[in-house]
């Protein structure tokens, strides 16, 4: 009797996936069975079409990888502007900035200070911001401030009724993973280098391996339970998006592959089809960008 190949987290990430979408490869799974390792897991759907399916998950040493990218991209900013240094305008409270996925270059750092703070002097003066009530609001015109528009898609100013108080020492311009379509660069690069690997050892695989073969696809797993679940800097985390941006990639290269899917187990089971993305037109269902629930 051949002994199992997938580890215990590699048999959770697929019943997992397969829960998620059962019909990933548009009909329902007869059989499956440990795989030799390449690929991990050898299916037949009911209508006789052999898969072979890859599995991948992030590691916790990812995690560690973009978080520290993350800190190192927010504390740069917080370290040109060193608003606690700057006294508060007279009616603002707090200001989240929202920066586009790029460092401040060395030659812009006094410029995008003094912009940035010019920019919140004059909100402050205003008779009647959009941003004075308790909700605060997000200011996106950044005309005649070609810094701060370089590098920020938005912010977000609360009047100071909101946050009256702060404590010693502490900022009172801060920066926000943003709405749900914010994706930092890193985290995207985390998944997209785990893709691509599997994509190059595939590449190197002795054709024989897919004898036998009518298709051979990839799940990559977002393991990371602090990303998507307690993670404070990413609560507001839009998968779809995020899948999105990673299709954009898959979209020139997938290697060998016929499909790719991610695959979130922490947020109601979520399977996306990054590669091919399915057509918006085909039903209704798909104008979902086939997201599985």
């Amino acid at each position: 009797m051949t002994p199992p190949t997938l580890t215990d987290n590699e048999r959770e990430l697929w019943r997992g996936f397969l829960a998620a979408a059962p019909r990933f490869a548009d009909d329902d799974i007869g059989s499956a069975l440990d795989g030799d390792d390449p690929p991990d897991v050898l299916c037949v759907t009911r209508s006789g079409k052999k898969i072979g399916v890859e599995l991948a998950s992030w590691a916790e040493a990812d995690h560690v990888t973009w978080r520290r990218g993350w800190q190192s991209f927010k504390d740069s900013y917080l370290q040109i502007l060193a608003s606690t240094t700057h006294p508060r305008p007279s009616r603002i409270g707090w200001v989240w900035l929202h920066p586009k996925h790029r460092q401040v270059k060395p030659g812009d750092v006094q410029a995008f200070r003094e912009e940035l703070y010019e920019f919140l002097a004059r909100e402050n003066g205003l008779l009647e911001p959009e941003w004075d009530r308790p909700q605060g609001a997000a200011m996106h015109d950044f005309h005649g401030f070609p810094i701060i528009g370089q590098y920020l898609d938005s912010l977000w100013i609360f009047p100071r009724r909101k946050v009256e108080v702060l404590a010693a020492g502490q900022n009172w311009i801060g920066l926000e993973s943003g709405g749900g379509a914010y994706i930092p660069s890193w985290m995207l690069q985390t998944a997209m280098d785990r893709i691509l690997t599997k994509i190059k050892a595939y590449e190197q695989q002795n054709p024989d391996v897919f004898r036998g073969l009518d298709e051979v696809h990839l799940i990559c797993e977002c393991s990371d339970r602090a990303l998507f679940a307690s993670n404070p800097e990413f609560l507001s985390f839009d998968f779809g998006a995020f899948a999105a941006r990673v299709a954009r990639v898959l979209a020139t290269n997938h290697g060998i592959f016929n499909r790719v899917f991610l695959f979130n187990p922490y947020d109601a089971r979520k399977a996306v089809q990054a590669y091919p993305t399915r057509s918006v037109n085909a039903d209704k269902s798909a104008a979902r960008s086939c997201l599985y629930h």
